[in-house]
């Protein structure tokens, strides 16, 4: 009974140890808004398979494996040098896999991705400058299909378009371009895309690839 009593002190004293610490290192911390609520993506529950189809009634499949909000830290560094903390912030992540792939698969498995996150307007690290106002962003990581680029960026200044999939109007579509790949993998499994259709609280309901092939949200 006393190694339990004095194991549980030990853990108790090591999460005060790390709130304290936390706490104390005085960095700032960029919360997520009241005015952010409307951007969130509220309908990709964990679990779900996005289906996504074309002219040609081929589908690609994606199945959501995290769907999570939480307060995030900020830093950069290596094994060697150490890392430097930076900035804490709130981040919405929802990573997908393809089915095309083994569940699990190391290089796919957190590849498409969705980053909603509190960001500093101005963020640099040498030298270091984190301005005190902070704006909205989004990250859509594309490292499985064949881009020849690892995200696209959407800051929410972008034209609102309207685009209707299978009778559905979508009203707050941002079209992104992507820098496509001169030279992609004829054998790669995923195509290579010139541009996304991302909706606000439902995420990308579209892409077009170099083919001609138009994507389309099916679900």
């Amino acid at each position: 009974m006393k190694k339990l009593i004095i194991l549980l002190a030990i853990i108790a004293n090591l999460g005060c140890s790390n709130e304290k610490e936390e706490i104390s290192d005085n960095l700032q911390y960029f919360k997520f808004q009241q005015t952010d609520s409307d951007k969130f993506i509220n309908s990709t529950e964990v679990g779900k398979v996005l289906i996504y189809k074309n002219q040609n009634n081929s589908e690609l499949k994606f199945k959501v494996l995290i769907n999570k909000t939480e307060k995030q830290l900020e830093s950069r560094g290596d094994f060697v040098n150490g890392s430097t903390k930076y900035f804490y912030y709130d981040e919405q992540r929802i990573e997908m896999q393809s089915t095309l792939f083994a569940e699990g698969d190391f290089c796919c498995n957190s590849s498409f991705y969705l980053s909603l996150k509190r960001w500093p307007k101005v963020y640099q690290t040498n030298p270091t400058l984190i301005s005190q106002d902070s704006k909205f962003i989004t990250n859509i990581g594309l490292v499985p299909f064949e881009t020849g680029i690892q995200s696209a960026f959407l800051d929410y200044s972008e034209a609102l378009l309207s685009i209707t999939i299978n009778g559905t109007a979508y009203n707050k579509v941002r079209k992104i371009e992507i820098n496509p790949n001169p030279s992609p993998n004829p054998n790669w499994q995923l195509p290579s895309l010139k541009n996304i259709y991302f909706e606000q609280n439902k995420g990308v309901i579209g892409f077009d690839d170099l083919q001609n092939n138009e994507w389309r949200l099916q679900n």
